[in-house]
């Protein structure tokens, strides 16, 4: 006896909705976190400059405006906060002196508390994987948040 085609699509349908179900509740959960980790990088960071100067990073959603004394830099920023065992960040240059725009930096990043931020990124090649200064290859940045 054959077995009928509906009976048998129907058997599955109970483990397939569980699943699907399963998925979008892992999706939700790594949205809410990237989500959380945007909403807290909100506001005005600053690092000290070469020089003395400082540095003024400003996040706004999913937008970076770095303003440095002699550069100015507008990027969009994409986090994974489910990344582990360091969270991602990429920084894609949309205005930026001709040599750097259009390009993407792949980092890694952090908070210490509420009120620091530590990232490492390469301006080119693969991720980093440690927070560590290596030359000019790999650049390791701690930022503090600006008080209102």
């Amino acid at each position: 006896m054959e077995a009928d085609p509906m009976m048998t699509s129907n058997r599955w349908m109970p483990l397939t909705l569980a699943c699907l179900l399963a998925n979008c509740a892992i999706v939700r959960a790594a949205a809410d976190a990237t989500d959380g980790d945007l909403k807290k990088l909100e506001g005005k960071w600053t690092a000290p400059a070469g020089g003395g100067g400082k540095v003024t990073y400003t996040f706004k959603g999913k937008t970076l405006k770095i303003e440095a004394p002699s550069r100015t830099y507008d990027m969009t920023i994409t986090l994974d906060a489910t990344v582990k065992p360091e969270k991602t960040i990429d920084f894609k240059i949309d205005e930026a002196p001709d040599d750097a725009k259009g390009k993407t930096s792949k980092g890694i990043y952090k908070f210490d508390g509420d009120d620091k931020l530590i990232f490492c990124f390469r301006a080119e090649g693969d991720r980093p994987t440690k927070y560590e200064q290596v030359g000019f290859e790999q650049i390791l940045t701690e930022l503090t948040r600006v008080k209102e």
